[in-house]
């Protein structure tokens, strides 16, 4: 009996020495550092809510990712820091990426789609009161072939006037190409609907939106690189499923979504450009929580790119087209 309790006595104490030393070792372990995540986006701009929310909500954190929005002027900024390795994902424009992919960047993919639709609009002098007034005036664009000149171009042609009589100017981005038409140095400028609250104000008129005159141009679409794709699978899928998680409580919450906004452009919720791009964005459904990916928008604007000589050579988008990472996001992702 005395040698049973002794066994007993000697079991027990090496059930303390390892229960011990297992919470020191729990203790002591290191915590598993998060997956880092360079996200390269546009300068903070009216929609800025919908792009920061999984950030704000903390939805890349909990799905093991330490994401660092990079802003940059514009797209082609973007496009060189993703060529260059300095980003993970490229939220931007897919027109840079056509050209790109035209140049020889074959490793370039389209994943996702945040925002299809392109909130945008053709703003003109006071004086302007036909298309046909347009012809030989001249339009300000951020760069020959770029999304102002392609928008303006179309546009004017659906309204039958002779797009090739535009005089193009280079007037800088969207900001200083309204600021340009103000002044009378232009007298026509495609640029973000943004503007549209202060267009009175500001003396110049709307002449009218890509949502009703340009349905088919696409806005956003994310874009890796292939290297990036299958080094990061899993980390990939995790970051758009959060982005998807973001965008939905964005859709839903529109004072909260507002209130970011602001924050990010410094300017108060009720500003009216933020109180006005989202109403526009959520009554035009420009937003797409699963991330879907607009082929039949990327292959308009690739023709439209053939046309300006931005892309050379018809590209096959199936080949640059991955929809396997954000199937398994939609997995994933918690949609409220």
């Amino acid at each position: 009996m005395k040698k049973c309790g002794m066994c007993l006595a000697r079991v027990l104490k090496r059930l303390k020495a390892i229960l011990f030393l297992t919470l020191m070792l729990t203790v002591a372990a290191p915590v598993h550092a998060q997956t880092k995540w360079k996200a390269g986006i546009l300068q903070a701009k009216g929609d800025a809510g919908f792009t920061w929310m999984a950030q704000q909500q903390g939805y890349f954190k909990e799905r093991g990712l330490e994401v660092e929005f990079m802003e940059f002027r514009g797209d082609k900024d973007i496009m060189r820091a993703m060529l260059a390795g300095e980003v993970d994902s490229a939220d931007m424009n897919p027109g840079p990426a056509l050209g790109a992919i035209d140049r020889g960047a074959t490793n370039l993919r389209f994943i996702g789609s945040p925002m299809p639709g392109l909130p945008y609009a053709l703003y003109v002098g006071k004086d302007i009161t036909s298309w046909s007034q347009l012809k030989d005036k001249t339009f300000g664009v951020s760069a020959p072939g770029s999304q102002p000149e392609i928008v303006a171009r179309e546009m004017l042609t659906r309204k039958g006037v002779n797009a090739d009589s535009m005089k193009i100017v280079n007037a800088g981005g969207s900001g200083s190409r309204i600021k340009a038409l103000v002044a009378g140095k232009i007298d026509a400028t495609a640029s973000s609907s943004e503007y549209i609250p202060d267009a009175e104000r500001l003396g110049i008129k709307v002449m009218a939106l890509t949502a009703d005159l340009l349905p088919e141009y696409p806005h956003h679409v994310l874009v890796m690189r292939e290297e990036t794709l299958k080094a990061k699978r899993e980390a990939t899928i995790n970051f758009l499923a959060a982005y998807m998680e973001g965008l939905d409580y964005s859709v839903k919450h529109r004072d909260e979504t507002l209130k970011l906004s602001g924050k990010i452009n410094e300017k108060p919720a009720t500003d009216p450009q933020l109180v006005y791009i989202y109403d526009e964005l959520i009554a035009k459904k420009y937003v797409a929580v699963k991330l879907d990916i607009p082929r039949a928008k990327i292959e308009w604007l690739q023709n439209q790119l053939l046309k300006v000589d931005v892309v050379r050579k018809k590209i096959d988008l199936d080949k640059f087209i991955d929809d396997s990472y954000r199937e398994e996001a939609l997995k994933r992702a918690k949609l409220r």
